[in-house]
């Protein structure tokens, strides 16, 4: 009978952590918006999208409502997904991670967040979000 051993902690890969990004769109200042977004990190995404970087969905959703809340008839839209870590693509950042939260704001109306699935169920039902039709979901006005 063959012995199992199992391998060394040293020896097992860590899951890559996960990271939260805020994609900015819909508007020609986003940086200007992203600079009001206090909790999290700016960043540039590869194709110039701002995007802000937060340690938790709830902390960028917290983010969001603030800065929506006087502002009922902005034209800026935001996508939020969870995932992995981004790529450093010379000072700026891509990956499925990006892609999905900039594919998220450009779906989003004016006005509104629009969530992954992955980043909703992280969420826990803590902030109040309805399902969009397409398997992501909206904060809730």
């Amino acid at each position: 009978m063959e012995s199992f051993s199992s391998p060394a902690a040293s020896d097992v890969p860590s899951p890559p952590a996960l990271s939260v990004v805020l994609a900015i769109g819909g508007s020609a200042a986003s940086d200007d918006v992203a600079r009001h977004l206090t909790a999290g990190r700016m960043a540039r995404a590869a194709d110039g999208r701002f995007l802000v970087l937060y340690d938790t969905p709830a902390a960028a959703v917290h983010d969001v409502a603030g800065y929506l809340r006087p502002r009922a008839m902005t034209m800026v839209r935001f996508g939020l997904h969870a995932g992995e870590p981004p790529r450093d693509g010379g000072g700026r950042l891509t990956g499925p991670t990006v892609s999905a939260a900039s594919r998220l704001a450009d779906l989003a109306a004016p006005g509104r967040l629009r969530v992954s699935a992955a980043a909703a169920e992280l969420l826990g039902g803590a902030v109040p979000l309805e399902e969009t039709g397409d398997g992501s979901l909206q904060l809730r006005k």
